[in-house]
């Protein structure tokens, strides 16, 4: 499911920065969101949700290079779990599943 979120960081090259994007992946305490920045694993972002309008930090694990877009991939975890910060609507997240795209599906 595609959550719109604000990103605040620092990127790779050590710019502050602030975007409006989406998630592509959500887990109760992670999640995959492109961004237009090159991120830095391990660095520290705030996300705020802007359904829940809820704002968490969170630390980068992963980042995957645009692959045919202007968007990197980056996977995120949030520092202090907060259960309802994903708030969509998504039972199947409560329960520690993932909703992938807008397909709705469990993995």
């Amino acid at each position: 499911m595609r959550v719109p979120v604000e990103i605040r960081g620092i990127t790779a090259d050590g710019i502050v920065f602030e975007e409006t994007t989406s998630t592509g992946v959500i887990g109760v305490h992670r999640a995959m969101i492109w961004t237009s920045k090159a991120l830095q694993k391990s660095a520290e972002v705030e996300l705020t949700n802007h359904f829940s309008q809820r704002t968490a930090k969170f630390r980068v694990t992963w980042v995957n290079e645009p692959n045919g877009t202007n968007l990197w991939e980056a996977g995120v975890e949030s520092l202090r779990p907060l259960d309802d910060f994903w708030v969509v609507g998504c039972a199947i997240c409560s329960k520690g599943g993932y909703l992938i795209g807008n397909n709705n599906t469990k993995s």
